[in-house]
């Protein structure tokens, strides 16, 4: 289960939604390694060789596959 999951899916049956500073820690190296694939592994459309965050987040904001709540919800997450 990814950090996207954690954050805004629901728990399933006898999960808690719980997230420890671990967990977090090793999704943020997860998503620096690849942003890109694990983006994709969740259903959105990256294009092939972008890699750049701030052209993903862009990309995603005009493609229409992210609204401006969500971006402002992981902003938040990651202090900015």
């Amino acid at each position: 289960m990814g950090l996207f999951d954690r954050l805004g899916g629901r728990p399933q049956q006898g999960e808690q939604k719980q997230v420890t500073p671990e967990m977090m820690r090793h999704e943020i190296g997860v998503i620096k390694a690849d942003p890109g694939a694990y983006l994709k592994q969740y259903g959105y459309n990256i294009p092939e060789g972008m890699a750049d965050p701030k052209e993903i987040t862009q990309y995603l904001l005009r493609s229409g596959q992210v609204g401006g709540n969500k971006l402002q919800q992981v902003m938040k997450m990651f202090g900015r």
